[in-house]
């Protein structure tokens, strides 16, 4: 799906508009400060903007202006958000940490929600630590869950802030190669700092300025 987006926050200086292509993948590049995490975290939900707009083929998930308040709440936008901390569920198993929101994205029963995740962490290539909890995972490994995790639920829209950022340095080119192959013709969202993650996950890219 195409995302054409435009977001307006004047306290972090933040005035971006960009449009993303079907299937392809747009890097957000610039200096600390420039509002790329800011971006995402409205187009995900997790920040409203005091005007704007975003739009994922025919859905909205925000149109703000005057006379206009339309919000879609972020379980409903239908976007995968990945950061460079995996954020899992420290008290569930990596299965489980997969599994969790499956059952929003309409996979009704258990048996099928725990199917669904082991699926996408055998992808991952820790599918033999889907009983682990993250305490007992390395940092890549837990990555790998996180991204099983956004993808499991089928997003029509990726969002990457940092994803290899926090990472050992000898586990982000396996790491990389991963995304690389997932995110084949999914509509994606990539910040990064570091150009090896431009160029071998975006299509475009698009810099910010402070």
């Amino acid at each position: 799906m195409i995302l054409d987006c435009h977001v307006v926050v004047p306290e972090r200086g933040v005035d971006v508009g960009f449009t993303v292509q079907p299937g392809r993948t747009l890097a957000l590049t610039g200096p600390n400060g420039a509002g790329k995490s800011t971006v995402l975290s409205a187009v995900a939900g997790w920040l409203r903007p005091e005007s704007g707009h975003a739009r994922l083929g025919e859905r909205t998930l925000f149109d703000l202006a005057p006379g206009r308040s339309e919000w879609t709440p972020a379980r409903r936008r239908q976007v995968g958000y990945l950061t460079q901390d995996p954020l899992l569920f420290p008290h569930l198993t990596a299965e489980a940490n997969v599994a969790f929101g499956l059952r929003r994205a309409g996979v009704v029963h258990r048996a099928q929600r725990l199917q669904v995740a082991r699926h996408w962490l055998d992808r991952m290539g820790v599918g033999h630590l889907a009983g682990r909890r993250p305490h007992q995972l390395s940092g890549g490994q837990a990555q790998r869950t996180a991204i099983a995790r956004v993808l499991a639920s089928g997003p029509d829209l990726v969002l990457l802030d940092e994803p290899l950022a926090a990472l050992d340095a000898q586990v982000v080119p396996q790491i990389r190669e991963l995304l690389t192959e997932v995110l084949t013709g999914r509509t994606t969202v990539l910040v990064s700092h570091h150009h090896a993650d431009v160029d071998a996950l975006a299509d475009a890219e698009h810099r910010l300025s402070v």
